[in-house]
């Protein structure tokens, strides 16, 4: 089975993003569930943190249509981006952490992807450039689905197999390190939850990130 890729920062919620990755190369198969464990225990902390259903994950998972589904997972990845940005753009002074209305309405107000952007701020926040284009990746199919109503019964990798920037949309969807393209799509197509499960596992990760880099913080802030 093709390897999942390793990302690792400085920063201490990115450090403690090593141990799933890790058991995942040395332990038994069994330690992969582990590891997938893992990353939905944090991602439902996330989704806990900012007011959603702690079983959105397996909720979106399930989702009917590829079109819905994406959807689903793109404003999920949004609100994980803005939550990331409302904790950055915070500031102290004389021990007092200072956030306003006006900082939210700033950060609501920003698109995902462009040049003054969601994706553009958290480039400069040093958050991988792998998850980063996870997330860009997804934005863009989404933007497919739903700008033309045609493609609402039309399955993911068929809508994927149908644009020009086909291969760079599998490789960011995938995250697989290594893989012969017409075999993956093959897979894809024979089983449509594959491509998901995918896109799942990338989209915790950045949940992961964006629960130790902002939400966990908030809530330590709310217990003081």
């Amino acid at each position: 089975m093709a390897n999942r890729r390793l990302n690792t920062t400085n920063t201490s919620a990115k450090r403690k993003a090593k141990t799933p990755r890790s058991r995942v190369k040395k332990a038994p198969e069994t330690e992969e569930f582990d590891r997938f464990g893992i990353l939905l225990e944090e991602a439902q902390k996330f989704c806990e943190g900012v007011g959603l259903h702690k079983d959105l994950i397996g909720e979106i998972l399930k989702t009917d249509s590829d079109w819905a589904f994406i959807l689903k997972v793109d404003a999920l990845l949004e609100s994980a981006a803005k939550e990331i940005l409302r904790h950055g753009l915070r500031f102290k002074i004389l021990n007092r952490v200072i956030q306003n209305e006006t900082l939210d309405e700033f950060v609501d107000s920003l698109p995902m992807a462009g040049r003054t952007s969601l994706l553009k701020l958290l480039d400069a926040a040093c958050l991988p450039s792998e998850e980063l284009a996870c997330v860009e990746t997804i934005r863009k199919v989404r933007n497919a689905y739903a700008h033309n109503i045609k493609f609402a019964d039309v399955s993911l990798i068929e809508l994927v197999k149908q644009r020009k920037d086909k291969s760079q949309l599998i490789k960011h969807l995938s995250a697989i390190e290594t893989y012969d393209e017409a075999n993956l799509i093959a897979s894809y197509e024979k089983d449509p939850m594959f491509l998901r499960f995918c896109i799942i596992d990338s989209t915790m990760r950045f949940l992961f990130y964006a629960y130790h880099m902002a939400v966990k913080h908030g809530a330590r802030k709310t217990r003081i």
